[in-house]
């Protein structure tokens, strides 16, 4: 169901609902070419206002179509009578989300779910398929979660997490454990844990036998 006034993630993007993540990052490249404040087209069109307000519906529906939670509930929603076009918004699927994912607690102290989005950050995430440590260090400082913060929620020693985006092989425990802390650590960053695991422990394994 389309609302009234408020434009259709899929339309903006011009992608149709089966459309591949792959499909969705670039169409989102596109349209970000389309209406950059450099296409000197725009400004036969639109105003610098209307071009920039576009460009934000751009970069949002991207924050929404590439995340998979996200586009499943916004899909439920758009599709059903009883929502209104305020439900469909960014910050409205940020919120229930969470309410999907009690493990993930709403106080200020785990701000798993409550960061600001970064359209270009979120398009490396959804398109990385190596990890290492530093890149799990650069997720969990994106998503502004310290240390301490992901040891109070994985149980996981401060030691051991700061080893892991290190790579510090000196400083960990056998490697079938430190597959588990990787499992545990993509979780809590709401990554493809199986993905980020095994590229992570394919490099690492090397690592432990040189």
């Amino acid at each position: 169901m389309m609302t009234e006034t408020r434009p259709d993630y899929y339309e903006i993007l011009e992608v149709n609902q089966s459309a591949t993540q792959h499909d969705i990052t670039l169409a989102y490249e596109r349209a970000k070419k389309t209406y950059s404040s450099q296409n000197p087209a725009l400004d036969a069109t639109f105003s610098v206002e209307e071009a920039q307000i576009l460009r934000n519906l751009i970069d949002e529906a991207y924050l929404v179509l590439s995340n998979q939670t996200f586009r499943n509930i916004y899909e439920k929603r758009r599709q059903s009578k009883h929502f209104s076009e305020r439900d469909l918004t960014l910050e409205a699927l940020k919120k229930a989300s969470i309410e999907l994912f009690p493990e993930f607690p709403k106080r200020s102290d785990v701000p798993t779910l409550n960061y600001s989005l970064d359209p270009e950050m979120e398009k490396m995430i959804a398109q990385k398929k190596d990890w290492l440590g530093e890149d799990l260090k650069k997720v969990r400082e994106y998503k502004g979660i310290s240390i301490e913060q992901m040891h109070e929620k994985t149980k996981i020693n401060p030691w051991y997490l700061t080893a892991i985006e290190k790579m510090d092989v000196n400083n960990l425990p056998a490697v079938v454990f430190v597959r588990g802390y990787v499992v545990q650590m993509a979780r809590l960053l709401q990554l493809n844990d199986s993905l980020v695991a095994d590229s992570y422990m394919k490099v690492y394994r090397k690592k432990v036998e040189n």
